[in-house]
């Protein structure tokens, strides 16, 4: 068995995840509202398979990258009996050539598409909901706040990332619901095989979102993140304190305001050498009407020339363009100056085709100290829906680079299933 598992098997959540079942289970026996059988009659197949061909061309690069993988993911998820529900899903991911980087092991010959080949154990975890509007989640699950700027699931790439964690949700207190997760290890999109495929450490996170009614989401959060073995200088140990605002408002029949602002204060946690503080913000407006979205928005990591604002745990895919150049924040922090413009639209009686999705968006880039460019990025997608379960989409992106950042092109086709 892959060290990553062994790990995950070895640590405490999901020991204490079976014998707190067992007990609850040998407990909760009695109760008249369920059998062991309904664990499996109320029950659901989890299905999700995708195949993807990506194409990289990347300046200073020597060949270009032609990846055909597929990724297949099957689980169950039980019905809730004496109020637990169990999951479990297991994942394979798989090569159709060799012409790329998939970085295990590392190939510079070749632009990275970051899908290694990977058999795993993708969820198990455990959910109880006996308390008083009160759920609590142990095991090796999805955690994604928020639009996932900072904590997120990584769902674009083949591997998602995953974390072995407890999460406590509480909803006591009307239109607010707050959470703690404490996590051991995060399981990354680089598989079980990568020297960074896996991060230990005590991390806290700390979330409060309080929905107000016809204006949108304002939520608090703490994030104390210990990233033990992890490279401090690109994917550090931080503590991050913010406050976020985000939603819509209806001004006239069918149009809506769009907007999210939001602010954060980072600083070096735990094992993280360096003593520092760094600013994110956000500022971001638009109008919605008729499926069509055109939204502009200002986002800042800033640096004090040393250390600068970092996301390790992000769902970094979505931010800063497609063509994924700035994963580690640039030396000097990062602006990103940006516009969309997107329409998303049902079809009812139009079978097969029950949906589509088109989007366009536009970055420039430069740094926050000093404002030097960093280029621009104009990216492309498409998504159509057919039937309930098939999905087919095209992406593209073209990043213009400056000198010490490549240039480079971005092409992807991809059908997915899911039930």
């Amino acid at each position: 068995m892959a060290a990553a598992n062994k790990h995950f098997f070895a640590s405490p959540l999901p020991i204490a995840a079976l014998f707190a079942c067992a007990s609850s289970l040998g407990a909760l026996n009695a109760k008249a509202d369920g059998t062991f059988i309904d664990f499996f009659d109320q029950g659901k197949l989890l299905i999700d398979v995708r195949y993807r061909f990506e194409r990289v061309e990347q300046e200073l690069i020597a060949n270009e990258a032609n990846a055909h993988t597929m990724r297949a993911r099957v689980g169950f998820l039980t019905g809730k009996v004496w109020d637990l529900q169990f999951l479990v899903e297991g994942e394979g991911i798989v090569h159709f050539n060799d012409e790329f980087n998939d970085t295990v092991p590392n190939d510079p010959t070749f632009p990275i598409v970051a899908d290694p080949e990977d058999f795993q154990i993708n969820r198990l975890q455990v959910e109880y909901s006996g308390l008083p509007q009160t759920a609590i989640t142990v095991g090796r699950q999805r955690i994604n706040f928020d639009n996932q700027r900072f904590i997120g699931g990584v769902a674009f790439r083949q591997n998602e990332q995953t974390y072995d964690a407890a999460r406590i949700t509480n909803t006591s207190i009307e239109n607010l619901a707050l959470t703690y997760v404490y996590v051991n290890q995060v399981n990354r999109i680089f598989g079980e095989e990568s020297t960074q495929g896996a991060f230990d450490g005590d991390t806290h996170l700390f979330n409060a979102g309080y929905d107000i009614k016809g204006w949108g989401k304002l939520t608090g959060y703490a994030y104390l993140i210990e990233l033990e073995d992890a490279p401090q200088a690109t994917i550090p140990s931080t503590k991050t304190f913010g406050l976020r605002f985000a939603g819509k408002h209806d001004i006239a029949e069918g149009v809506s305001g769009l907007y999210a602002f939001e602010y954060a204060k980072q600083a070096g946690y735990e094992n993280n050498p360096n003593d520092y503080d760094v600013d994110y913000w956000l500022v971001e407006a638009g109008i919605g009407a008729h499926g069509f979205k055109l939204i502009g928005g200002i986002e800042a990591l800033q640096s004090d020339g040393v250390n600068r604002f970092q996301t390790p745990l992000a769902t970094l895919h979505k931010f800063q363009g497609y063509a994924d150049v700035f994963l580690v924040t640039p030396q000097n922090g990062i602006v990103d100056t940006y516009g969309t413009l997107a329409y998303e639209t049902k079809f009812d009686g139009a079978e097969p085709l029950t949906g589509i999705m088109a989007a366009v968006t536009h970055h420039d880039f430069e740094t926050d100290r000093g404002s030097a460019s960093l280029g621009s990025e104009t990216d492309f997608e498409l998504v159509a829906r057919i039937g309930e379960n098939w999905s087919a989409g095209v992406k593209y992106a073209d990043y213009d680079g400056v000198p010490g950042v490549a240039d480079r092109n971005k092409l992807w086709l991809s059908v997915d299933f899911s039930y």
